[in-house]
């Protein structure tokens, strides 16, 4: 039996990130050009700043604005 009291809800967060990407080339003129990819060697994320996240109701499709925060840490109506 599905219980239609069930809801779910969809978190979006919008920050910023301070990262380092690392890439190998076979030869300096390939890594010179900057429209060229190479071999991904690692990438390392350094910072993560959260801005906002916005939580919406995901019922049968619709979605409704429940909740907004700033910062994380404050519930706004």
């Amino acid at each position: 039996m599905i219980d239609k009291r069930v809801k779910s809800y969809i978190r979006t967060r919008y920050g910023d990130a301070n990262f380092k990407y690392v890439e190998k080339f076979n030869s300096l003129e390939k890594a010179a050009d900057p429209s060229n990819e190479g071999e991904l060697v690692e990438v390392v994320v350094n910072e993560i700043k959260w801005d906002h996240t916005k939580v919406k109701e995901d019922a049968d499709g619709n979605q409704k604005a429940s909740a907004e925060t700033d910062g994380q840490t404050t519930k706004e109506k």
